[in-house]
């Protein structure tokens, strides 16, 4: 007997399109919808009444992924997720995925739980969704076509670059993350911003942190290259260099100046209180919230929306002017 699994490898569907396809929800590109009565009707496919009910019906959950690796994300997010969920009478079951297999099996999790949506928060993970799954990717890479609300990383990095500019600084390192989605926008943003200001860019202040945001720094003062102002994208990062250069006899912000892209709870604590480009959380959960009601209400994924932060300064950028 064929099972909606025989069904959606035939169509080369998710499951999730065919369950849509077969209870005449809206929504459904019209190929997808013919490529699933198909092969149905090969497969002689009828879908049990009882769970078919069930798939129709709002069970009022939705499923959650974040990395376990990125506690920035976790401790961030599932406060202000639990809170705008519940506001809207659902709950959230959450999960953690570290790579494209864990992801999957997530997915096939909060599926098979018939959560009404799933929101997947950060990484690259989430590309190998297609545009006919119920899942919103927060700040995560995007193949144009599935739901997705990112921080605006490139506008973040290019306002860090043009600021510092304007406080006087022409040398202007930056550490990225990883080799990541973030990281690539973030270093496309630097070199769009140092190309319009008529800076010349130099590739050995470019560093990544990688696992160890130290030795990041320990290479940019290694690398002889002259350097006033840095840019980081985790306050934390922020944190290490400014105790790093003090052990070089460097202060902050008077030999270095220092830019976040993140403005977290650690930001204001730091001495001198960091400058930043804030990261925009709370608007970043409004707009999924704002994806969330077009799943419910079996609307099509609008283009991806992009959020950006504000400047916020205080005390680590100095002016050289």
């Amino acid at each position: 007997m064929a099972t909606i699994n025989d069904v959606s490898r035939l169509a080369n569907v998710s499951k999730a399109t065919v369950s849509r396809v077969l209870s005449g929800t809206r929504g459904v590109k019209e190929a997808s919808r013919q490529a699933v009565l198909q092969a149905a009707e090969s497969l002689n496919y009828r879908p049990n009444v009882m769970a078919q009910n069930l798939a129709t019906q709002r069970s009022n959950y939705v499923g959650v992924i974040l990395s376990t690796t990125d506690a920035g994300h976790v401790s961030t997010y599932l406060p202000l997720l639990s809170n705008a969920l519940k506001s809207r009478g659902k709950n959230m079951l959450v999960n953690f995925a570290d790579n494209p297999d864990e992801f999957a099996r997530c997915v096939d999790t909060f599926r098979s739980g018939q959560c009404d949506a799933i929101i997947a928060v950060g990484g690259s993970l989430a590309k190998q969704v297609d545009e006919d799954d119920n899942i919103i990717t927060i700040d995560g890479h995007n193949n144009g076509t599935q739901r997705s609300v990112a921080y605006d990383y490139r506008f973040a990095c290019e306002s860090s670059c043009r600021y510092l500019s304007s406080k006087g600084h022409t040398s202007i390192a930056i550490i990225l993350d990883d080799n990541d989605y973030a990281s690539e926008q973030v270093l496309e943003g630097y070199k769009t911003a140092m190309q319009n200001l008529s800076i010349p860019i130099n590739r050995q202040l470019i560093v990544h942190a990688a696992e160890n945001p130290e030795l990041a720094a320990m290479n940019l003062l290694n690398s002889y290259s002259p350097f006033t102002a840095m840019i980081v994208m985790r306050d934390s990062h922020a944190a290490i260099a400014m105790k790093l250069f003090k052990n070089f006899n460097l202060a902050t912000p008077q030999d270095v100046s220092i830019m976040s892209l993140e403005d977290s709870f650690l930001a204001n604590q730091l001495s001198p209180a960091l400058t930043c480009i804030s990261y925009p959380s709370e608007k970043l959960v409004n707009a999924a919230m704002h994806e969330l009601e077009h799943i419910l209400n079996h609307q099509q994924t609008e283009p991806a929306m992009m959020i950006q932060g504000n400047l916020v300064t205080r005390d680590s950028v100095a002016n050289r002017n």
